[in-house]
């Protein structure tokens, strides 16, 4: 069994970046959840109407969570 020596730092830094990279996106696309269930709720005939807009603002929330990913293999080396 061989033991590293030291510990590998950009792979911490990277780990570290996609973890906060996606705490905003999981906040806003549960926060869109949310709204969306109530508003369902409140108003079940439109509901359907609401689900395509419901879908189209985690799409955009789930985007600053990719660009946070895909930043970790731009600018982490």
């Amino acid at each position: 069994m061989v033991v590293a020596d030291t510990v590998n730092t950009v792979v911490i830094a990277k780990g570290l970046m996609i973890g906060g990279g996606f705490i905003g996106p999981a906040i806003g696309i549960g926060l869109v959840g949310s709204g969306y269930v109530q508003a369902a709720g409140r108003n079940p005939s439109a509901a359907g109407s609401l689900l395509g807009q419901a879908l189209i603002f985690v799409a955009l929330a789930e985007l600053f969570g990719l660009l946070a990913f895909a930043s970790v293999f731009i600018f982490a080396k």
